[in-house]
């Protein structure tokens, strides 16, 4: 059953209506809407709204670069190395590095989560080095 299509001006209004601080763009990667989940956050932005995104990491450059001046902080998924990526992912790891290496710089509020999976990405290795990627970006928890 297909949903029904919401103006962005009304989710904003919706938001701001309803007393919200900020509003996410989760559930489905933001960047499979992304033209719509833009046109969001410019209106919640000038509506003193927050933006979120929660997204696997694999935003190209020229969106990254689009949505950085109106997004506050982002949730990138960092699953694995790249071993994981390319055998259970079908992808490379690579650009999520990028990314979260980006957006951080952009002064963007960053959170990775990883999801441990036995088996998969729970060796001592594997874990150090997502550590140690994260480590070299910042050691401050706090603004990363």
């Amino acid at each position: 059953m297909p949903g029904n299509y919401v103006p962005p001006e009304d989710v904003v209004a919706g938001a701001v209506s309803r007393g919200c601080q900020s509003v996410a763009y989760t559930y489905t990667e933001p960047t499979i809407f992304f033209e719509y989940a833009y046109d969001v956050a410019r209106l919640a932005r000038a509506s003193k709204l927050r933006n979120v995104f929660v997204s696997n990491g694999y935003i190209g450059q020229d969106a990254a670069d689009k949505i950085i001046p109106f997004l506050d902080g982002i949730n990138i998924d960092l699953k694995g190395d790249d071993e994981f990526y390319r055998k259970v992912c079908k992808a490379k790891l690579d650009p999520v590095k990028s990314n979260i290496e980006k957006f951080w710089q952009a002064g963007v509020w960053v959170e990775v989560t990883t999801l441990i999976i036995p088996g998969y990405n729970d060796s001592v290795e594997v874990l150090t080095d997502m550590a140690g990627f994260l480590a070299g970006i910042s050691t401050s928890t706090e603004s990363l």
